[in-house]
């Protein structure tokens, strides 16, 4: 099994876990996620951004790595690229990460601080989970079943 393969559902599954937890506190509108358990939402948020994080430095070492190497082989499973939904996907990370740390580390302490980060946070993250909604959508085409190429074998 291919390493990018690994890394890009791991990354999905850690994305789909923090979305979940991460909406589940943004509201009581949205509390129903996980039957209105603030506290274990928040205890599960914050364990989910640890592996998240250290995804995201990993997949940014493997890609370095690349560079150093000259690797120019394709490969689609990587989730951060040079551009379009890569990129989007690079940069929408790295403000995650930044606004999750500063809503960590300053919580009871720079109000004013945490209220912004934590309103592009929120935002983010439905722009972040419409984004995969598409991504999902675009890339469909790959979980079909190859009907041709089973014809042709035949």
């Amino acid at each position: 099994m291919k390493f990018d393969f690994i890394l890009h559902w791991l990354w999905a599954l850690v994305f789909s876990i923090l979305a979940l937890s991460g909406i589940a506190m943004a509201g009581a509108k949205y509390g129903w996620v996980m039957q209105y358990d603030i506290a274990t939402a928040d205890i599960v948020h914050r364990l989910a951004a640890v592996v998240y994080v250290l995804l995201t430095v990993i997949i940014i070492f493997y890609e370095i790595i690349r560079i150093l190497r000259r690797d120019k082989t394709k490969k689609p499973w990587l989730v951060f690229g040079p551009s379009g939904y890569g990129l989007f996907t690079f940069i929408t990370t790295l403000v995650f990460i930044i606004t999750g740390a500063v809503i960590w580390l300053f919580m009871d302490s720079n109000h004013a601080a945490t209220a912004f980060t934590l309103w592009i946070h929120e935002k983010l993250t439905y722009l972040a989970a419409a984004s995969v909604i598409w991504h999902i959508y675009m890339k469909s085409h790959a979980l079909k079943w190859p009907k041709n190429k089973e014809r042709k074998a035949r």
